[in-house]
């Protein structure tokens, strides 16, 4: 009884052997000339079936396949042949799904199976087959395998945030390729939370396939804007922190395919305290001498009812003015809510102005949130 273990790391599998009597690798060279139209020589198949000796070059997010086989070389027959295969890491062993069990296998004769496991860790890994089996004398047998290999990241991931005004949340994610071979980027998506609505900003070039092929150490740039599925929601920043998780599939250049999911990414909430004022709608370029409105809306970020007061400051350099009437109570204002309120303004000089010089007073605390350079804008 003989234990043999040859790997298939890839989409191809072949035992290793000096001759092939069963004239499996004149059969796959045929289909390969069938289908290529040629007849080539170069191909690692035909009266040599050649495999990797080793486990190498496995990376996380793959599917780790192999072929094991056993053999029995004795002159009798044997029963009850149970084989096991596990996969035991630096957390946990894993059961493979093994269909050779309580057979019988001939004199000369084998059996086996290829086995598939998605490598959802890095680090270590142990190949462990075990083998049970009974001979017709009665005798019971056991032997077992030990095959090592490391599992290593193919993948390095690196995002920034950035928040824009109106509540939308910019990602940039980078993706290099850590590994040593090319790699095809398939897909490249964020699934988002249930706080956001994603959209994907690319930018789609003369060439868009040679954009997603990644050779060892590229680096390729993605873009996703995130806006909030309540664009009203302001109490609610503490929940906007889960952004989602980037999805990731790819193939390398022997057409093996990985996929990888990042945890859940979070982001730091941006600090605008109780209040936060945002300007809602104002001209981009205005005439001197002509009054225009802007609409502002005022945002009760606290977990506590304001009673809310604006007030309006003239600026020093009186390029631009306030026409609104200041000292204006805003009412109460419940958490998660806003209140929206418009100001009349007469530019004086020419050039970009920004507007400043707004107060908002909470009357219960007395205190005072100001509100300068919320806006640019271009008098003609």
């Amino acid at each position: 009884m003989r234990w043999l273990v040859r790997s298939m790391l890839r989409w191809m599998v072949f035992l290793m052997t000096p001759v092939d009597p069963t004239g499996f690798g004149e059969i796959l060279a045929g289909k390969v000339s069938e289908l290529s139209k040629e007849t080539r020589h170069d191909l690692p198949i035909g009266e040599y079936l050649i495999a990797p000796q080793m486990f190498e070059n496995i990376y996380l997010g793959e599917t780790f396949t192999f072929y094991v086989n056993v053999v029995n070389e004795s002159e009798s027959n044997v029963v009850n042949v149970c084989l096991k295969c596990e996969l035991q890491t630096s957390t946990q062993r894993v059961a493979l799904p093994c269909s050779v069990q309580d057979t019988i296998i001939e004199a000369s004769k084998c059996d086996g199976q290829v086995i598939s496991h998605e490598v959802k860790e890095i680090g270590q890994h142990i190949l462990i087959c075990s083998v049970n089996y009974k001979t017709l004398s009665g005798e019971n047998m056991y032997f077992r395998k030990f095959f090592k290999f490391p599992v290593s990241k193919p993948i390095d991931v690196k995002t920034k945030f950035y928040s824009a005004e109106n509540q939308d949340v910019y990602l940039e994610a980078q993706i290099e390729n850590t590994s040593s071979a090319n790699m095809f980027l398939e897909r490249v998506e964020l699934d988002p939370s249930q706080h956001y609505k994603v959209t994907s900003i690319s930018h789609q070039d003369e060439f868009p396939e040679i954009g997603k092929l990644l050779k060892p150490r590229d680096i390729r740039q993605f873009l996703f804007c995130l806006s909030p599925m309540d664009a009203n929601n302001t109490l609610g920043y503490k929940d906007l922190t889960s952004i989602g998780k980037l999805d990731m599939s790819w193939r390398t250049s022997m057409g093996e395919k990985g996929r990888l999911q990042t945890s859940a990414l979070q982001r730091i909430a941006p600090g605008y305290g109780d209040v936060r004022l945002s300007v809602e709608k104002t001209p981009a370029c205005v005439e001197v001498q002509k009054p225009f409105e802007i609409l502002c809306r005022l945002y009760n970020c606290s977990e506590r009812a304001l009673d809310l007061q604006l007030r309006l400051e003239q600026p020093t350099n009186r390029h631009l003015v306030f026409c609104s009437p200041s000292g204006v109570s805003l009412g109460q204002l419940p958490p998660s809510q806003y209140v929206d309120f418009v100001l009349n303004v007469f530019p004086v000089a020419v050039g970009i102005q920004s507007i400043s010089g707004i107060r908002i007073t909470d009357t219960f605390t007395k205190r005072v949130y100001e509100h300068d350079d919320i806006a640019q804008i271009f008098v003609s």
